[in-house]
C-alpha cells in the first residue's frame, strides 16, 4: 500500500467511481425486471388469453421500472452536489444498493399475486427502505460540508433533508394502505412518483433559495 499524497486523506476521494458502480447496478436491475415476464408457451388460440393474463406483470414492471428511474434521478441530483466520497459514504451507498438488487425479486411476486396482501407489503416495506437509505446519503453529505460543492445555503440544506424522505414516507403510508387494501397499496405505489417523474419535486427544491 502506498503512501497517500500530501493534504489527502485515506478513504476519501473523487465520487466518480462510485457513480460509476451506481449507475451499472441500476443498469442491470432495471433490464433483469423484464426477465419477469414469460413469453406465452401455449397454443396460438390461447395466445390472447395467455396475453391477458401477462397485464398484472406487465403493470408491475412498469411501476417498477419508473419507481428505479425515480430512484435513479434522485441519486443522480445527489450526485451533482457531492464532491468527494469518504469510506461511511461508499458503505452507505453500497447498502442501499444491496437493497436495490433485491427489487426484480419483489416486483416478480408482486407481478404474479398482485392480490396478495402479504406481497403488496412486502413490495411495499421493500421500497420504503430503498428510499429511506437514499434519504440517509443525503442526510450524511449534506451534514458534512467537506464532501460538499461550493454553493450550496445554509437554508437549501436544511428543507432538503426533510425533502429527501417524502418519497419514503408516501412508499410506508402506501404500504399501511396495501396491509388494509393490496389495490389501495397499488394505487398508493403509483401516485407516490408522480411529483418526481412530473418535476414538481425539483421544482419546490429549486425555488426555496429564492424565497425571502
Amino acid at each position: 500500500m502506498t503512501n497517500p499524497r500530501p493534504g489527502t486523506t485515506p478513504g476519501v476521494g473523487s465520487p466518480r467511481r462510485l457513480e460509476m458502480l451506481t449507475d451499472g447496478v441500476f443498469a442491470i436491475v432495471m433490464t433483469l425486471i423484464v426477465l419477469q415476464i414469460a413469453i406465452p408457451r401455449g397454443p396460438a388460440a390461447q395466445l390472447p388469453q395467455d396475453l391477458a393474463n401477462l397485464v398484472p406483470t406487465l403493470l408491475v414492471y412498469a411501476l417498477t421500472f419508473v419507481t428505479l428511474g425515480t430512484l435513479w434521478f434522485g441519486n443522480r441530483t445527489q450526485s451533482e452536489f457531492v464532491s468527494k466520497a469518504d469510506h461511511p459514504l461508499v458503505w452507505l451507498t453500497l447498502l442501499m444498493l444491496l437493497f436495490v438488487a433485491l427489487v426484480p425479486f419483489s416486483a416478480g411476486l408482486i407481478g404474479r399475486y398482485p392480490d396478495s396482501r402479504v406481497a403488496v407489503v412486502l413490495y411495499g416495506v421493500h421500497l420504503t427502505v430503498v428510499f429511506t437509505l437514499h434519504a440517509c446519503l443525503w442526510l450524511y453529505v449534506s451534514l458534512r460540508p467537506r464532501l460538499l460543492r461550493e454553493g450550496l445555503t445554509a437554508r437549501y440544506l436544511k428543507w432538503s433533508r426533510l425533502a429527501a424522505f417524502a418519497a419514503a414516507i408516501g412508499y410506508a403510508i402506501a404500504t399501511g394502505l396495501g396491509a388494509i387494501a393490496p389495490l389501495a397499496g397499488l394505487i398508493g405505489f403509483l401516485v407516490v412518483p408522480i411529483p418526481f417523474v412530473t418535476g414538481l419535486y425539483y421544482r419546490g427544491l429549486a425555488s426555496i433559495d429564492r424565497k425571502p
